[in-house]
Formats: structure tokens, C-alpha cells, sequence
């Protein structure tokens, strides 16, 4: 944690659109180093999507089915620095499989706000805890919402024991001032709002300094703001640390370096569209 902001490095889940989630796994264990070695507290690697469902990606897309595979991966160096991996519950997904046999230790439930569906969500949360993991939801497509539905998404998450929701400006149309409302009426209703800041405009920056003023305690980001379904970016983790006065140092070069090379190796695998204008 620095300055008391939690951090989720999204780097592997969100760069995986290009990559078709193929990673080398001295680039996944070199991106773990460095969160671990610079206060990020959330490395997300993929998602739990069903491969039958979803054929011909890396083992990262897969982390219940793969999920020998990447305790292979991390097992000789998972120390503070927790993983977490994308849940997407309108669309195919794998059974999990019960944490004490996992290297996860969260799972973040996508939430689509035009597909919004309070009964299914309760029911996948409750599922997940029961299999031991830590459980957060980001609500996506946010910036459309009104204050209405944010409000209402605030209750229901109070009502079910959730301590934050994640807002994820997907089509990059978040305001200075939807930032700065949507924390003031979830902290009204007892739970804070975390920012996952994309940044086709970009505004992730300037929006991160919103939420920040506003006290913000949770937020995403990704190496050289890479990444996203339509190339179109994300607050960058290099931002975050220059904001908080952490010397990334030769560690942090050299993964960005790494992660174009990534992108080239496996760039016929991509999954990603063109970003809409």
C-alpha cells in the first residue's frame, strides 16, 4: 500500500487482449518482482473464463482450469504481494477451485451497468467467499450511469458486506466531477468507490488527481498505460509511483522494455478490436 491507496497492477489481465494472454514466464515473474518490491499490493493476472467456451488463449485467460500450470509459475516467489483474477459473470465461466489450492488469493467480479443484475451478483459473491477467496466487483461501463444507479449499486454492495466497489470508466467518458460524486455518495452509504481509469482521451491522470483530492483509496493501473479490449489505455503504473515518490528504478525499465517485446512475440494472438472513435 503507499500513501494508504491500495494499488492493483492490471497489467497481465489487461495487456492479455494483445497477447491473447501468451506470456513468457519471466516477464509474469519479473512483473510480480516489482510489485512486490514497490508497494503495489494486487498483481491481476487473467480471468476464470470456461475453455471450452473460449479456446486458444494462454493459461492466464483460464485460472481455474490452468490453474496447475500457474502455481508452476509462481510458486517459488509468491510472497506479500496478493494475486487477484477477473470473474465476468455475463459471460462462460470455469468452477473455481477452492483457494487453499490456488495461487489467487482475489477475485474481482465484472459487472456490466447495462446488465446489471443485483440477484446473480449476490449469488456469485457468496460463491466465491465460500471458496475462500477475497471478492471485490467492478461496476463496468460506469461513466453512463446516473447517480441514481450508482447509489442504489452503493446500497446493494453495503447490504451484501462489500467494502469497495471498483468504477471502471470503460469508454473513457468519466468527468472531473462524475469521479468526485460517485466517491461522495458511496462513502455516504458506507463503502468506498475505487477508480479503474481508462484513457482513450486522455484524462486518466488528471482524473486520478480528482480521486486522490477526494481521498480515494482504491485504484487500477498498468504498465505504460498500456492495454485494454480496444487499445485504448489505461492510468499508467509508472504515473502512480512517480505521484507517490517511488524510484521505479532499473527494474521498472526494463519490464517496459520486456512488455514490448511481449507484445511483439505474441501480437498474432491479440483479442483485441480497434478502439471505437
Amino acid at each position: 500500500m503507499l500513501n494508504n491507496v491500495t494499488i492493483f497492477d492490471c497489467t497481465l489481465r489487461e495487456l492479455g487482449y494483445q497477447t491473447g494472454w501468451f506470456f513468457d514466464s519471466e516477464f509474469i515473474l519479473d512483473s510480480y518482482k516489482l510489485a512486490q518490491g514497490k508497494g503495489i499490493d494486487y498483481i491481476e493476472i487473467g480471468f476464470f473464463h470456461d475453455q471450452s467456451a473460449d479456446s486458444g488463449r494462454g493459461i492466464y485467460r483460464y485460472c481455474s482450469q490452468k490453474n496447475d500450470e500457474i502455481n508452476g509459475v509462481f510458486g517459488s516467489i509468491k510472497g506479500r504481494a496478493k494475486i487477484s483474477a477477473m470473474r465476468d459473470i455475463q459471460r462462460p465461466l470455469s468452477d473455481l477451485v477452492a483457494k487453499d489450492c490456488s495461487i489467487v488469493d482475489a477475485v474481482r467480479i465484472i459487472n456490466r451497468s447495462h446488465e446489471n443484475n443485483f440477484g446473480e451478483l449476490e449469488k456469485q459473491v457468496d460463491y466465491i467467499r465460500n471458496y475462500g477467496y477475497e471478492v471485490f466487483v467492478n461496476f463496468t461501463s460506469a461513466g453512463y450511469n446516473d447517480e441514481k444507479t450508482n447509489i442504489e449499486f452503493a446500497k446493494f454492495s453495503k447490504k451484501i458486506g462489500l467494502d469497495v466497489i471498483y468504477f471502471a470508466d470503460t469508454e473513457s467518458v468519466f468527468t472531473p466531477d462524475f469521479v468526485s460524486n460517485t466517491i461522495d455518495l458511496c462513502r455516504a452509504e458506507g463503502v468506498e468507490a475505487g477508480m479503474h481509469l481508462h484513457d482513450k482521451n486522455g484524462m486518466a491522470d488528471m482524473l486520478f488527481e480528482v480521486a486522490l483530492s477526494k481521498g480515494c483509496k482504491y485504484v487500477d493501473g498498468t504498465l505504460l498505460g498500456l492495454g485494454g479490449k480496444w487499445h485504448d489505455g489505461n492510468l499508467s503504473i509508472e504515473h502512480i509511483l512517480r505521484k507517490f515518490e517511488v524510484d521505479g528504478g532499473f527494474e521498472l525499465n526494463k519490464l517496459k522494455t520486456d512488455l514490448i517485446q511481449q507484445l511483439i512475440k505474441y501480437n498474432n494472438h491479440t483479442a483485441a478490436v480497434r478502439s471505437p472513435i
